[in-house]
């Protein structure tokens, strides 16, 4: 359906971000190492810093076979680990009291919704202590450890913390911060209400894939185009958001992000004729 010389762009432009986000990535390091942090503390940094790192590059694998709508999927993965990442180190007032909430209280919340999901599946098997669900019965947790966990974290309280670090929450605390860092953040709303149409199957994830074949060649090829940059763009900024707050966080010098930016801005700027051709052909009626 599409032409060699679409797949030809599409992939030497991931190609191309594929290698300048790889060149750029080590440039975490000094947040990574700082000798401020505690061994959890560290763990939990370097963690946030590798999911959103891999899932950037799966989505930019994938775009560079074509399969867009499927890289939205990882990219959503992203934008979650870089605004956590980004909530986490937004001031030294507010990161212990943030990282208790995401190392521990919201892993001891996901242990108890694991517990529930574990508990539902083996209820529902006809052997559920055969070897093969071991690893299911392991995610079971004892009588006396979830009524701690319930009295620790009430209901009410489960839901105010998830609600707080999701996506919503986080640009909605970004918002109210007067951080000028964050100013312009609800512009990625879009990107990732796309993401999340797409991962929950719902009528408009599943009907937009079809709307674009079902248009003239020259209209899906600039869609499919304009679709791509607008990932590889995705990309791009979140990794230059991490890079920006972790290095303002530990205090280093910020000529490394700048120079990053820099470079980032080049690479998106030879985007800018192929969105252009596609509001051009979309909005030419």
């Amino acid at each position: 359906m599409y032409s060699e010389e679409l797949f030809g762009v599409q992939r030497e432009l991931s190609e191309k971000t594929l290698l300048l986000l790889r060149d750029l990535l080590p440039l975490m390091a000094p947040v990574a190492k700082s000798p401020d942090w505690s061994p959890l503390e560290r763990n939990t940094i370097a963690m946030l810093a590798s999911a959103a790192a891999r899932s950037t590059e799966s989505a930019v694998l994938l775009c560079a076979y074509g399969q867009l709508w499927d890289a939205e999927i990882p990219i959503r993965a992203t934008f979650e680990a870089t605004l956590k990442f980004m909530f986490l180190l937004q001031t030294q007032d507010a990161f212990k009291a943030r990282h208790q909430e995401y190392a521990c209280d919201l892993f001891n919340i996901g242990l108890m919704k694991d517990h529930a999901k574990a508990s539902d599946f083996l209820t529902a098997v006809s052997d559920p202590d055969a070897k093969k669900w071991e690893p299911i019965r392991d995610r079971i947790i004892s009588d006396e450890e979830l009524v701690e966990l319930r009295a620790k974290y009430p209901k009410q309280q489960r839901q105010a913390l998830e609600q707080k670090w999701g996506f919503t929450g986080l640009v909605h605390a970004f918002s109210l911060s007067g951080d000028i860092t964050f100013s312009k953040l609800r512009g990625l709303a879009h990107g990732y209400s796309v993401a999340s149409h797409v991962t929950h199957a719902d009528y408009i994830g599943v009907s937009i894939p079809l709307d674009r074949d079902y248009r003239s060649p020259e209209k899906r090829n600039s869609a499919h185009l304009a679709h791509l940059v607008r990932l590889l763009s995705d990309a791009c900024i979140c990794l230059h958001l991490r890079l920006l707050v972790g290095y303002r966080y530990v205090g280093h010098d910020l000529k490394p992000v700048f120079d990053a930016l820099r470079r980032i801005d080049e690479l998106r700027s030879s985007f800018d004729s192929l969105y252009d051709r596609w509001l051009d052909i979309e909005y030419s009626d």
